[in-house]
This record gives C-alpha cells, structure tokens and sequence, in this order.
C-alpha cells in the first residue's frame, strides 16, 4: 500500500528528482518518466505539481536559488568571518558553478535556452544582491571596506561575474583562465577600496563553502 505523503514534501521529492536527473543526463535527456520513476510515481502525481517538465525545471531553478540565498543569509549571520572572507566565499562559489554544477550551468547557457538563462539571472539578483549589499555594509561599519555606493557596486560586481562565470563555462581552464580570475581579483579590491593581494580567489571544488565555512 502506498503511504501518502504531505503534498509539500511529494513536490521536494519532484524536484530533488528532476535536479539530479537535469545534472546527471542533461535537460533534453530527461523524460517525465525518467523523473516519476526515480520518485516512485505515477505520472499523474507529476503533473498534478507541474504543467509540463519546463515547468518542473523553473520549480528547480527556483530550489537553486532559495539554496544559494540561504547560504547567504547564514553567511550574512557568521560572527566568526570577517566581511573580506564572506566575500571570497560568495566569488569562489560563485566561480566554482561552471565546474561542479557543470551541466546545469551548460544547459542555461546553451542557445535554446536563453530565456531561461535570462529569467534565472533576474531572479537570482534580485533575491541575493540584498544580502551581499548587507556584508559590504559590514565590511564598511568594520573599518575594512571603503565603499561609498554600496548597492551599486555590488549590482555591478554582480553583473561582472555573471559575465565572467559566463566565460568560464564556455572555455573553462583555456589559456586566459588564470589571468581572468587575477583581473577579478583587481577589480573587486578596487570596488571594496582594499589593498592589491588582500582577496584570494580559488573557485570552489565542490560547492561545500556555504556548509563548511574552514
């Protein structure tokens, strides 16, 4: 007898699914089937929770950023970083996406999905650049950053690495890897008013930085 669950954990458990399958076998290789049948469902409860699988991936999407902006906040609310180092988290996450989330960063950069790459940026933004706008403030109440527009420096380091993680997904480790991450570097000690040499940036391995903050 099948046990019934509460509707908000069987659409986790839809999404949880259709996230590893997406990464695992890529969007288009992904059949509903594919989805309900790691669940254990029938298709049915699928699309009682979605209209069609390019409604399951904008209910991943959205997982993605609710994870992201979560880590945020516990990174906002770490007594025990300084601000120079929650932003060094937050970049080599961020740069860290085209190698360990690598077919998911594949598919929303790839032509046909421009849209959705499009509506994931906008989304993303909005929701995290609050919260990275909180620990420039830190930085700035703690004598560290000499940031006099802190909103609109972060919006623009935001829309510098969306470029730049862009770049990296579509010719990671080429010949200018190194030297793209070095300007990086510059330009966010610039931007945050910092000495050369005080950020490090390592793109994260395994996306483990906002659980394990060593």
């Amino acid at each position: 007898m099948r046990v019934s669950k509460n509707p908000d954990v069987r659409r986790s458990e839809l999404i949880e699914a259709a996230e590893i399958l997406f990464r695992e076998k890529g969007f288009k290789q992904t059949s509903v089937s594919d989805i309900v049948k790691k669940v254990g469902v029938a298709q049915g409860t699928f699309y009682y929770y979605f209209d069609s699988k390019d409604d399951a991936l904008n209910a991943v999407i959205d997982h993605y950023i609710d994870n992201y902006k979560a880590g945020l906040e516990r990174l906002l609310a770490d007594e025990g970083l300084t601000p120079l180092r929650k932003v060094e988290i937050i970049v080599n996450d961020a740069l860290g996406m085209h190698t360990c989330d690598r077919q998911f960063v594949e598919f929303l950069h790839s032509e046909e999905n421009l849209v959705t790459h499009q509506k994931y940026m906008i989304k993303s933004f909005g929701e995290t650049i609050p919260l990275m706008t909180k620990i420039v403030r830190q930085g700035i109440e703690a004598g560290a950053f000499d940031v006099d527009y802190p909103e609109e420096t972060v919006e623009m380091m935001a829309y510098a690495f969306g470029y730049l993680e862009d770049a990296l997904s579509r010719s990671p480790q080429d010949a200018r890897y190194d030297t793209r991450l070095r300007a990086a570097e510059r330009l966010i000690e610039r931007a945050l008013g910092i000495a050369r040499g005080s950020l490090h940036i390592t793109p994260s391995t395994d996306r483990s930085l906002f659980t394990t903050h060593g």
